[in-house]
């Protein structure tokens, strides 16, 4: 007890070094307490908010059988099933808006969180159809309204066939589904889009074939089984992912919070911030143990053992991280419910779990214990004469020195008492350099990041596949068909007239076409990539393959010219019997993760191939089967890094513009690429989302376009980082104030001599001054040198990576100049900071103080 009550005693007596370590731990717990509470509340929240959108079903089938859907339904684990029977698809054939149409079931709906206004379809005809979808339309007057749609059956038989069959059919509108706008704006921003739901009659004629699978979804007795259900479901039913998967839009916003946890750049933060801690707290214990010193050597003196010197130390320890890491979590977490704001942009209820508890008690204990440690040692090192009279060191090596006037006083005697301490002065310069560096890595790479993602030469796969197209305006692939989608010339000039827009380039596109070449003649690259997406996804193909299909005007051809490997460009090359095309060969292989891998094995220039291509004619939409002639070959760059890739999985073949026109029956471009001014990528993004948010389902795509899946989430973690760094540099703040006024304190007889022989307090401030600014710009030199080396060295790896890939643009090498200023702008502004609050501390000291010590 009475060792405790010296523990406190010592505590009141030193309240400002109290106050300064406990400053330090309660920082230290803030950083890491805020950091798990903000990050967990965020994701936390946009779960919840998924499952309002969306629905809270845990799992989701689709495309199977009677007899399955009923072996689903009757599982121990399931709660309750809504199902439907999907029919086929459904086109607007002015707009291209498309729907899936199912059979009307109330529990399917309810589960998706729809709302009905209507009633439902009880006869044939009649139709319930999501809202938003008549909006994209341009349909507004709805009520027992008659809309034309035409069926849509797009299937493959038992050997991988493919068909098309349609059917024009007139619906009855009864009922309108409606869910928040939220629904639709976090969709629209995905690559794929909105699958829009029409609901119909359950024993409706139709005149073509349907697919009469079922669809629907399964709310199960406990959220923590999804994973063992699906894996009992899949082995059972032999069901791949894309027939029995969890709800995907929970499973994405629950993936994207193991991200950020698993992050490594957040698990090295982390380590450096504890290691940063350690350091900070360890200084400031080094700086209250020197003066602990003496009082030390008393108490041994008159009796005490150097268990009890330890076990007083052990109590302080312990008193700094119960206060600390209470007080910490207090103030963590009022900062967490500004800072839940701050980075996600909403109000949250605040998710604080046993995790967040531990961490902030774990954060201080360790650093606390560590510090107490090494100090534990170096103070039972000391005999009890040599703790007495270790605070007379500083005051015989000042009267060994005197000093000596000259032109340079004020540096010598900084930089002296600069490296008095050393081991003080390492510390302290070392947490400078480990935060510089990741300050300029953290902020450097993202800045340079985002250049290079608006010039695509980074940022996914689909991103980097444009080339000279800065954003393309298209009908997304779940929300429109290909066919029927136009951009007709009243949106073209809109798109043109905008400010930013340099160029613009209308053209035709489809994802739908297939190559017919018998196996052996396809390579054993694109057969390996084949096969893998088939043990995943149960994806079989056979003597038809898929093919994008594309539609240039001879101005597109003629820039592209360079792309050509091999034979010669469709421009006035239109003579034979054949329709001329070129060909792009090459194609994207996860298992070698580049394009190096090619479709046709020994395909050269003249060959004909066949292919079957979906067509609007006699006012149906159909395959034809024609023949084509091999104009040329597009080389392996322009597959990788021209025009983009999304919805490639095999060849691609680009034809002239009217011969495309004439084989489809296509009469509108569906597609249009649009060029930027250097630097107004984003502003034209914005303008081209205005235009085409309620215009058949658009999508924005080009560079940048894979951010579209993660943005919300990276721009969270890029908040959630500069809090941290803000918190970090606070803690460094704090150790460097507390260093100045320590120094200050011990050397107040030498600044009392300084006084004496004639400096005076503006001179003494200089010094003060230097050493401030020392510790933040030679630290911070360091940092930037071992930093910009890194940063680069990173470049080179990736552009290693690119040029592997199969991409022709590689990433610049830079200085990261802007985030070096800020680094030495912020320490320098630190240093300042620290001399400027210890001012008090020299006002104080009286020239007599110096004169009485001098020999």
């Amino acid at each position: 007890m009475v060792i405790f009550k010296l523990a406190i005693s010592y505590m009141k007596e030193q309240k400002r070094k109290t106050l300064a370590l406990l400053s330090s731990i309660i920082l230290s717990v803030m950083l890491i307490f805020s950091m798990i509470v903000i990050r967990d509340s965020g994701y936390d929240s946009q779960i919840q908010e998924a499952k309002n959108l969306y629905g809270d079903y845990q799992v989701w089938f689709e495309g199977i059988d009677i007899n399955k859907a009923k072996a689903l339904e009757g599982d121990k684990d399931v709660i309750k099933i809504g199902k439907v029977k999907y029919f086929c698809e459904i086109v607007n054939k002015d707009t291209g808006v498309k729907l899936d149409l199912n059979s009307y079931n109330k529990d399917f709906i309810t589960s998706l969180n729809y709302k009905l206004v209507g009633r439902e379809p009880i006869k044939d005809g009649e139709i319930v159809i999501e809202k938003e979808a008549l909006n994209q339309m341009g349909i507004n007057d709805y009520t027992n309204k008659d809309i034309d749609m035409m069926l849509l059956n797009k299937y493959s038989d038992t050997e991988d066939i493919n068909y098309i069959e349609s059917f024009n059919k007139k619906f009855k509108i009864v009922g309108v589904l409606e869910k928040p706008k939220e629904y639709y704006n976090s969709l629209s921003n995905s690559i794929g889009g909105i699958t829009s739901q029409g609901f119909v009659y359950e024993n409706s004629n139709f005149s073509i074939k349907t697919e009469d699978t079922y669809k629907g979804t399964i709310l199960l007795k406990s959220e923590n089984n999804t994973n063992k259900f699906l894996q009992k479901m899949e082995k059972k039913l032999n069901l791949s992912w894309d027939y029995l998967h969890e709800n995907t839009e929970v499973s994405t916003a629950k993936n994207l919070k193991q991200m950020s946890i698993m992050n490594l750049e957040n698990i090295k933060n982390t380590i450096i911030f504890i290691f940063i801690s350690c350091l900070v707290i360890y200084n400031i214990f080094n700086i209250i143990l020197q003066d602990m010193i003496t009082q030390i050597g008393l108490m041994r003196a008159i009796g005490m053992s150097r268990k009890k010197v330890k076990l007083m130390f052990i109590q302080l320890g312990f008193i700094y991280i119960l206060f600390g890491t209470i007080l910490g979590i207090i103030f963590g977490t009022i900062l967490s419910y500004f800072g839940v704001r701050l980075v996600y942009g909403y109000s949250t209820k605040l998710t604080i779990n046993y995790m967040s508890i531990v961490c902030s008690f774990g954060v201080s204990t360790l650093s606390v214990s560590i510090s107490t440690i090494i100090l534990i040692r170096k103070a039972m090192k000391l005999s009890i004469v040599g703790s007495i009279k270790s605070s007379e060191k500083y005051r015989k090596k000042l009267r060994k020195k005197r000093v000596k006037l000259s032109n340079n006083i004020i540096r010598t005697i900084s930089i002296r008492n600069i490296w008095r301490n050393k081991s003080r002065t390492i510390i302290t310069m070392l947490s400078i350099t480990i935060v510089g560096i990741m300050f300029i890595l953290n902020f450097g790479i993202k800045a340079h990041v985002k250049t290079n993602i608006e010039e695509g030469i980074t940022g996914g796969m689909f991103g980097m596949s444009y080339g000279t197209v800065d954003k393309t305006v298209s009908g997304s692939f779940n929300g429109t068909d290909s066919l029927f989608y136009k951009l007709d010339e009243i949106i073209i000039e809109k798109i043109n007239n905008i400010k930013e827009v340099s160029k613009i380039e209308p053209n035709f596109f489809n994802s739908e076409g297939h190559i017919l070449i018998s196996k052996d003649k396809i390579s054993k690259a694109y057969q390996d990539e084949l096969d893998r997406k088939n043990k995943l996804y149960q994806e079989s193909y056979n003597n038809e393959y898929p093919l994008l299909l594309r539609g240039y005007s001879d101005e597109m051809l003629e820039s592209r010219e360079s792309f050509i490997e091999e034979g010669q460009n469709l421009i006035n090359n239109a003579e034979g019997k054949y329709k001329k095309v070129l060909l792009v060969n090459n194609t994207y292989s996860m298992i070698t993760n580049s394009f190096e891998s090619r479709v046709i094995d020994k395909v050269k220039v003249g060959d004909i191939i066949t292919i079957k291509i979906p067509v609007y004619k006699n006012g149906l939409e159909k395959h034809e089967t024609i023949k084509v002639q091999l104009a040329g070959i597009m080389d392996k760059i322009y597959a990788a890094s021209q025009d983009g890739n999304v919805g490639v999985s095999g060849a691609q073949v680009i034809f002239r513009e009217e011969d495309y026109r004439e084989l489809t029956g296509q009469k509108y471009y569906n597609k249009i690429y649009v060029m930027a001014e250097k630097g107004k990528l984003n502003r034209v993004e914005e303008e081209l989302e205005k235009l085409t948010n309620k215009y058949a389902f658009s999508t924005i795509g080009g560079k940048g376009e894979d951010q579209k899946v993660v943005g919300a989430q990276q721009t969270s973690e890029e908040k959630l980082s500069l809090i941290y760094q803000c918190l970090i540099l606070l803690i460094l703040s704090v150790n460097s104030i507390f260093i100045m006024r320590s120094n200050i304190i011990s050397r107040k007889k030498e600044i009392g001599v300084l006084r004496a022989i004639g400096m005076s307090l503006k001179d003494i401030n200089k010094t003060l001054i230097i050493e401030g600014e020392y510790y933040g710009v030679v630290a911070s030199f360091i940092g930037s040198i071992i930093a910009i080396i890194n940063y680069n060295m990173g470049i080179a790896r990736a552009n290693k990576s690119l040029i592997k890939g199969g991409f022709a643009r590689t990433i610049k090498h830079n200085i990261p100049w802007t985030q070096v200023l800020i680094l030495f702008l912020i320490f320098i502004f630190i240093g300042f900071l620290s001399v400027y609050l210890s001012r008090d501390r020299i006002d104080g000291v009286s020239i007599s103080d110096g004169i009485r010590n001098i020999d």
